[in-house]
């Protein structure tokens, strides 16, 4: 199994651009499915672990009890599901959740199921990693590996690298956010460092270059929360598309919680897909 597929040549422009439901995760999962059909945008990204709602949001999740109601959807609007979120790899994995939302990717069609390490004993985590690959190739899915510095344990590229190379999986790949790839040291000539074929996806958003935030995490963690949209801020999203092979997935990542009660969900994705397909275009 490769980690990307083939996209046409000469461009990276747009078939491989998914709406990710933390853009408006204010709307519901069958609601994010028509706003996307509505767009011409044919893939989301979308939750299948209630547990990661947080005090501060809460994520809209496909569970056992809706998840044939959204297969249908997606089969009548003819969108369909590239990335699940998420599987956090903590000191004890609990396989039977793992399986029954690794089910649910397979029943959605999904491509890739994201996970973050939380475990700080490296040994320990590596081999959970492997395991979940495991898994997940069973049920025809890929994993990205997604670092940030809100999970010290894997808080920068490459840290995810060594990882990725430990676990030494087929269907293993780092995750690239832009956010947290410069918000953790990184750079677009680091990323050129990495083998293409690693690049399980990239996810599009923008933000201002100073001050580096991880002086203070809870700042750090707001702009988590709260981004820029792709092309409006100052960090160097076109050298970053442009460093990556024509067949990477992109998707747009931008939540903007502040503008729901002014501005509908329909509207904030649509401003975030035309900018973001404008970057891939430019680039």
């Amino acid at each position: 199994m490769t980690l990307v597929d083939q996209r046409t040549i000469g461009t990276h422009i747009m078939t491989n651009l998914a709406l990710h439901h933390f853009t408006i995760v204010d709307a519901s999962v069958t609601e994010l499915i028509d706003i996307a059909a509505t767009l011409e945008c044919h893939q989301v990204c979308v939750f299948v672990d209630e547990d990661v709602s947080t005090a501060a949001v809460s994520f809209p999740c496909i569970t056992p009890t809706n998840v044939k109601t959204v297969c249908q959807q997606l089969k009548d609007t003819g969108v369909t599901v590239t990335n699940i979120e998420y599987f956090p790899l903590t000191d004890t994995i609990d396989r039977d959740l793992l399986k029954l939302k690794l089910e649910l990717g397979a029943q959605l069609g999904a491509r890739l199921a994201v996970t973050h390490i939380h475990d700080p004993e490296p040994a320990r985590a590596t081999a959970h990693l492997a395991e979940l690959c495991e898994m997940a190739l069973s049920h025809g899915l890929e994993i990205g590996l997604e670092f940030m510095g809100l999970t010290p344990a894997n808080a920068n590229l490459e840290s995810a690298c060594a990882f990725v190379a430990a676990a030494n999986q087929p269907n293993l790949g780092v995750a690239i956010d832009a956010l947290h790839l410069h918000r953790t040291g990184g750079s677009v000539s680091q990323l050129a460092a990495v083998d293409p074929t690693l690049i399980a996806y990239v996810q599009l958003c923008d933000g201002l270059l100073d001050p580096p935030l991880l002086e203070d995490m809870e700042a750090y963690r707001q702009e988590a929360f709260e981004r820029m949209l792709p092309g409006d801020g100052e960090m160097p999203l076109a050298p970053l598309i442009q460093t990556c092979p024509e067949n990477t997935w992109f998707d747009v990542e931008a939540p903007r919680p502040s503008l729901a009660k002014t501005v509908p969900a329909l509207e904030r994705a649509r401003q975030a897909l035309t900018a973001a397909r404008h970057l891939l275009t430019e680039s």
